[in-house]
């Protein structure tokens, strides 16, 4: 009787560490089929000729910012972040991908954060950012970043942005947040849960529950 209760504890305890374990490695950068699929739906929804200038939104390793200029050889692509402490990023790391990618000639690197955008109103065709909003610590109502976000976004130029949008205590009901950002003078506004669009485990699209994706026209 002993020897099974062991085993039950055992077995409790080996089991959320397994998934734990599942979990990082789905979400790692070594993950890279996942995260191809997650930078990808961005991309897929930017409904954009690629003719201009594109800005990428808290760039990271500058992945998504090199995907899209790939994806529209003709464009010029800005990847800002902050690179902060905590985070393997840096735009020398950034500069770096984009070499090895073969279009360090169509793509800036930049420092800046996304609550204080350095550019001016309207400079770019098109915007996307891929989980950054959430991580902003100096502002608090998350709303404020995507107005910032869409103020450096010429009129009638084209967006997609992804975050944890149905976390309602970030961002409140997504109805409400589509009817805000049409008050500022946007055009046209849809939204996606991205989980439902992105093949994956049942697992992986439980823990992604939140992860939600605005796409449009200024």
């Amino acid at each position: 009787m002993v020897r099974i209760v062991l085993w039950v504890i055992v077995g409790l305890l080996v089991l959320p560490v397994s998934y734990l374990i599942y979990l990082f490695y789905e979400f790692s950068v070594h993950n890279k089929k996942l995260q191809y699929k997650v930078w990808n739906l961005v991309i897929q929804k930017l409904s954009w000729n690629g003719q201009g200038k594109a800005l990428d939104i808290g760039t990271g390793a500058g992945a998504l910012a090199i995907e899209l200029a790939k994806k529209f050889p003709n464009s010029k692509v800005w990847g800002i972040d902050y690179w902060g402490k905590g985070w393997n990023y840096s735009k020398e790391k950034c500069e770096e991908n984009a070499k090895y990618e073969g279009v360090a000639d169509q793509v800036v690197f930049q420092k800046g954060s996304a609550s204080n955008l350095p550019f001016k109103d309207g400079e770019f065709d098109a915007i996307v950012s891929n989980f950054v909003y959430h991580e902003v610590r100096d502002v608090k109502d998350k709303k404020k970043l995507i107005n910032e976000s869409l103020r450096v976004l010429k009129k009638g130029g084209r967006f997609s942005l992804q975050d944890t949008f149905n976390n309602r205590r970030r961002y409140g009901i997504i109805e409400d947040l589509i009817r805000d950002i049409k008050k500022w003078g946007v055009e046209e506004v849809n939204f996606i849960d991205s989980a439902n669009e992105i093949p994956m485990p049942n697992l992986l699209k439980f823990e992604l529950k939140t992860m939600g994706l605005l796409y449009g026209i200024k």
